[in-house]
């Protein structure tokens, strides 16, 4: 299994439907997958270990994420918001890496020449231009899709390990193919090293629903392009809801926002405060919380719109603070509060969170974070209401 299936299918299916847009420049699906099968080329005629993306979200984050699955090399989105002694220290552990970006600060960073780097203009053009086939790895079974850096506070980052098959078990056990309309659009912001970056691509390509890039967030241009790519999807994470909504409050927009059906949030504690007003500006609109992790292929928990319309409705105090929680597993999802000694709680008490199902990888490179029963400890605090519903950290 390769994750290239996703786009690959797209493009069969709905080769002239818009697949993405970006700066002005709108992607077919056929013509994503014809850059992303030049791209692999590339890739493979470099001969390098890795391909690394040192840069904002743009159209070269989608072509190298598929270009790096169709040569059979693991894709690595570095944040470029690190320090240089940081970023340097990663760059040396993915040598040899076809790096697509900050050429520049990358050349700095390795002066040895270690890495086959591109600017994105030179990447995305050379991708673009390649017509010869490309023939398809054949992956071996474990093959990783993904090696995403996770933030190290006392130690130095790890390098997370998402398979082909933990990405792809996420995406069609949470998504059905093609159930976009052909009107839909979902405006993606987040970094492209974050793994909601990631699973955002994959998810919206799969139910053939137009991406609009944000390269860099900012509330008016949000909601500029809301309003004039009619998005009806959105995933966000609280700092800039809060800004989003702000920015509405103390301005009499003359936009058309009507087009918005659903936004997801995550990556962060929401404050009540913050999704009830959202919650208010947007009734027509179904909010998300979703939780999840690098290793665990993102989503695993989420509190869904009619979670969120019955909690705010709610008059009743259990219900009401549900807003709060991240609302329960997905089905595909195992999940146990567990104490200091590995037992598992019960309901109302406090405890380590513990997930096992096949898209949760729990893997680094340097090892694995499974026990013998396939369990991934989060070191995330958490607890569960009498209903299943999760709350994070203390009561």
């Amino acid at each position: 299994m390769n994750i290239s299936l996703i786009l690959q299918m797209a493009a069969e299916a709905e080769p002239d439907r818009t697949a993405l847009v970006c700066n002005g420049r709108r992607w077919t699906y056929g013509s994503l997958w014809q850059a992303a099968n030049g791209a692999a080329v590339s890739i493979s005629r470099s001969g390098c270990s890795y391909v690394a993306l040192l840069d904002e979200s743009s159209e070269a984050t989608a072509i190298a994420l598929f270009g790096a699955a169709l040569a059979g090399v693991p894709y690595v989105p570095l944040n470029y918001r690190l320090a240089d002694a940081d970023l340097a220290a990663l760059l040396h552990r993915i040598k040899p890496a076809y790096a697509v970006g900050d050429v520049e600060r990358i050349a700095r960073l390795d002066p040895e020449g270690s890495h086959r780097c591109l600017q994105r203009g030179d990447f995305v053009a050379a991708a673009d231009s390649i017509t010869e086939p490309f023939e398809e790895k054949q992956l071996e079974d474990g093959a990783v899709a993904a090696q995403i850096f996770t933030s190290g506070t006392t130690s130095a980052p790890k390098a997370a390990l998402l398979k082909h098959e933990n990405l792809l078990s996420y995406i069609l056990g949470t998504v059905e193919f093609g159930s976009a309309d052909p009107e839909e659009g979902s405006l993606v912001c987040v970094p492209p090293y974050h793994i909601a970056g990631i699973a955002a691509l994959l998810s919206s390509i799969y139910s053939l629903r137009k991406i609009v890039l944000l390269p860099a967030f900012d509330p008016d241009a949000w909601l500029t392009l809301v309003s004039e790519e009619k998005v009806s999807n959105a995933f966000v994470v609280p700092t800039m809801l809060s800004r989003i909504i702000g920015r509405i409050d103390e301005n009499d927009l003359k936009l058309d926002l009507s087009s918005l059906q659903a936004i997801a949030y995550g990556g962060g504690p929401m404050p009540l405060s913050v999704i009830q007003r959202a919650m208010e500006l947007f009734p027509e609109c179904g909010f998300t919380n979703a939780y999840g992790l690098t290793e665990t292929s993102s989503t695993i928990a989420l509190l869904s719109p009619d979670d969120h319309r019955a909690a705010f409705a709610s008059t009743d105090p259990a219900v009401r603070m549900r807003l709060g929680s991240v609302g329960r597993p997905l089905p595909a999802i195992e999940l146990e509060i567990r104490d200091e000694a590995g037992r598992v709680l019960p309901a109302g008490e406090r405890g380590e969170i513990y997930v096992r199902g096949e898209q949760v990888s729990g893997e680094y490179r340097e090892r694995t974070a499974l026990d013998a029963e396939g369990w991934f400890a989060t070191r995330d605090a958490g607890w569960l209401d009498h209903d299943g519903y999760l709350f994070l950290g203390g009561r």
